[in-house]
């Protein structure tokens, strides 16, 4: 016990803190992500139900872009004020917002007030994810970082195993409130081991806080996001609506970039994407969401309407993805931490979940279960080398008091990412499908052989367009992201571009 003691107070060489202090905060990292995960698995079980008691078929879909957007719009804000302010007091906020908007959630009577009250939840999401890495980034050396991933990892693979089990048992057993309520006391457990646990800043000075190329930010981010999921769904692409929204994002974006050129503190970290490693990893973190969530989106539609099984037989193919992504993610992570070279998974990642995507886009009406679950265990295992690798390459290679809004910008790619390979992806499919398969609506799984035939056609298209992104990935990895050693401590910071850090001279970093 007493060896085990001195190794847990021992302060390794590079680190600010001890192995106890370190494996301490990453507990409470872990609770706050726990917390995130579940919630999207479990709320994604029980919305049917939900649906069915207060009505509103048509605001379906809005109850997840109303979390989306919530989420989107605020990643990069978290991020900067994180850096100015330090991160346990955003946490506190973050984590508070997202249980106040769960209690809401409980108590809606109708869909518009759960809709407006997945909104406020989002918001408190949005400050989870980007915080949590951005803390890694401050507690572990880059050097030794990847032998962490596979805690995040699993925090991932836990919740969707777990999620969809605890969302069916309380849809079954108790009432569809208690899928916002069960957030309540595992909030409460973060909010405690954060407080204990985490450090707070030591020092804090004086910084403007670019309000209004937030604001601009997060309207021209809502303007897009509502053009992408209004198309083709709720409205036709040439409406006017859509094209209205549109067209107000290409606005706010020239605005954005105006309000940033004159702004003391941008919101986004523009100068650091002069580093081309900084630039290629952020493309690369959006181009791999486009492909990932794009494919998560479809394989359960091709599951039950191609292969003809039930929606768990969708869902349990989809765990050998998260699988491999988790057991290849904490592999990856020793053999960098080990030799301090992240270049080869940005190579092997997108040739492996490529050729994964081709295996998928191959496959028709004679693949079985079995079939597709292999074809997503070798996506995951491509997926998997590169999950953290393209945010360890950012956060490698910039100041450590701009990692809150470094991290942040990889997280805010992906989420843009993700949502435009999985509308673009939606309209390639809806384009080939013919009307008698969307005739089927909700007894997808019970096609005509035709109609089978008819879907796997059309889902085709969507699977290609998909390795066709990882293999822009891989380009954009071997001709870019350059490998930049390791750091083993925290005394030596980066040049990134003309500057050493988007902030003004003279700021200390702090946690």
């Amino acid at each position: 016990m007493s060896a085990i003691r001195q190794r847990l107070e021992r302060t390794p060489p590079g680190y600010r803190y001890s192995i106890g202090r370190v494996l301490a905060i990453y507990s409470g990292l872990m609770v706050t992500l726990l917390l995130a995960a579940l919630d999207q698995t479990i709320v994604a079980t029980a919305l049917p139900k939900v649906v069915s008691e207060l009505g509103g078929l048509t605001q379906y879909s809005w109850v997840f872009t109303a979390y989306m957007l919530g989420s989107t719009v605020t990643v990069p804000i978290y991020g900067k004020l994180g850096d100015v302010h330090g991160r346990k007091p955003l946490f506190l906020v973050a984590i508070s917002i997202f249980l106040v908007g769960s209690a809401l959630c409980g108590a809606a009577q109708n869909m518009t007030e759960l809709v407006i009250f997945r909104a406020v939840q989002g918001v408190g999401a949005g400050g989870l994810f980007p915080l949590t890495l951005a803390m890694v980034g401050m507690i572990v050396p880059p050097r030794d970082r990847g032998r962490y991933q596979g805690l995040i990892g699993s925090v991932f693979a836990a919740a969707s195993i777990i999620g969809p089990l605890v969302g069916g048992f309380i849809v079954d057993n108790l009432s569809w409130r208690w899928i916002f309520y069960v957030n309540l006391p595992v909030g409460g457990i973060a909010l405690a081991v954060i407080l204990a646990t985490m450090p707070g800043r030591p020092s804090r000075r004086e910084h403007s806080i670019d309000w209004l190329g937030a604001g601009v930010l997060a309207l021209w981010t809502t303007s897009l996001l509502l053009g992408l999921v209004w198309g083709g769904q709720d409205y036709p692409w040439a409406s006017e609506q859509v094209l209205g929204a549109l067209a107000a994002a290409g606005i706010l974006l020239v605005l954005f970039g105006l309000v940033e050129r004159r702004v003391r503190e941008p919101i986004l970290p523009f100068d650091l994407l002069r580093n081309p490693t900084v630039a290629s990893s952020v493309a690369c973190m959006a181009l791999v969401g486009a492909a990932m969530f794009g494919t998560i989106s479809f394989v359960p539609l091709f599951v039950q309407g191609v292969i003809g099984t039930s929606a768990t037989s969708s869902g349990v193919v989809l765990t050998p993805l998260m699988l491999g992504a988790v057991i290849t993610s904490a592999i990856s992570g020793q053999i960098v931490s080990r030799t301090g070279r992240y270049r080869p998974n940005t190579l092997f990642g997108p040739v492996v979940l490529g050729a994964g995507m081709l295996l998928l886009w191959r496959m028709d009406v004679h693949t079985t279960n079995g079939q597709a679950a292999r074809n997503m265990l070798i996506a995951g295992i491509g997926l998997g080398a590169m999950m953290q690798i393209f945010v360890l390459s950012v956060q490698n290679s910039v100041p450590r008091r701009a990692m809150g809004s470094a991290t942040a910008l990889t997280q805010f790619s992906r989420s843009i990412g993700s949502t435009l390979g999985v509308t673009l992806m939606g309209v390639i499919v809806n384009q080939q499908l013919p009307p008698s398969v969307r005739a089927h609506g909700t007894v997808i799984h019970r096609l005509p052989p035709a109609g089978r035939v008819a879907l796997s056609h059309a889902l085709h298209p969507a699977f290609l367009a998909a390795a066709l992104l990882c293999a822009l990935v891989f380009v954009i990895s071997i001709l870019w992201v350059r490998e930049v050693p390791l750091r083993k401590g925290f005394g030596e910071e980066p040049v990134i571009g003309d500057e050493a850090s988007p902030q003004p001279a003279g700021v200390r970093s702090g946690s």
